[in-house]
């Protein structure tokens, strides 16, 4: 019963990861595209001064050291506190990034390098599809402050961690165009994989509704 009850969960996940791996044939036949500079130019036009520096901030913790350091430490603490299995599925969560460096050395889409896209914060080296920080964000942070929320005891605590949650995810792929970073698409496989492999850590390890 659990697993027929899981099964359109697991089948959303696969359609999400091949939607990524369609995505990332398009984007290597197609690495730029007129109307996604559109998207970048419109966005930073449009952008309020206050709201860009937000930006700037949110994509923080997907930049070395602390995107190694701070990572380590959380899944640290969870087993020094004996919960392995929870530092299990974060370290699981984690190695989604793996896949992200696998599949920018395979796609080797150019960074946006266009005279009317601005880059405020130096341009990173790699490639550019997925983005890094979207996957990173979307499968580690979203399972990390999930499940400190799940065992916060205040309910204050759940709701702002629930809470930041939200805005660093639902913010990270605005702030990766925003800086000229990445493109549209790139920021949307990062959603793809990095929400698949977020499922994909929940329904192997039992966390998708499946308790008895």
């Amino acid at each position: 019963m659990r697993r027929r009850h899981s099964l359109p969960g697991l089948v959303a996940v696969l359609g999400a990861l091949a939607a990524y791996a369609g995505l990332a044939i398009w984007v290597r036949r197609h690495p730029e595209s007129p109307c996604e500079l559109v998207v970048t130019r419109r966005l930073q036009e449009s952008t309020p001064p206050a709201v860009g520096r937000f930006l700037e901030w949110i994509s923080w913790l997907g930049f070395p050291p602390q995107s190694v350091l701070v990572p380590s430490a959380i899944i640290a603490g969870f087993w020094l506190r004996g919960d392995r299995r929870t530092a299990t599925q974060l370290f699981f969560a984690w190695t989604a990034s793996t896949v992200s460096f696998v599949t920018k050395r395979l796609v080797r889409r150019p960074r946006p390098n266009h005279p009317d896209v601005r880059v405020p914060i130096a341009q990173p080296r790699d490639a550019s599809y997925p983005s890094g920080h979207v996957v990173t964000y979307t499968a580690f942070w979203l399972a990390a402050l999930v499940a400190l929320a799940e065992r916060a005891r205040w309910l204050w605590l759940r709701v702002v961690l629930v809470a930041s949650a939200v805005v660093l995810v639902g913010t990270v792929g605005l702030s990766r165009i925003y800086l000229g970073h990445h493109w549209l698409t790139d920021v949307l496989g990062g959603y793809l994989l990095g929400g698949s492999w977020y499922g994909l850590v929940r329904f192997l390890g039992g966390g998708d509704g499946q308790k008895e």
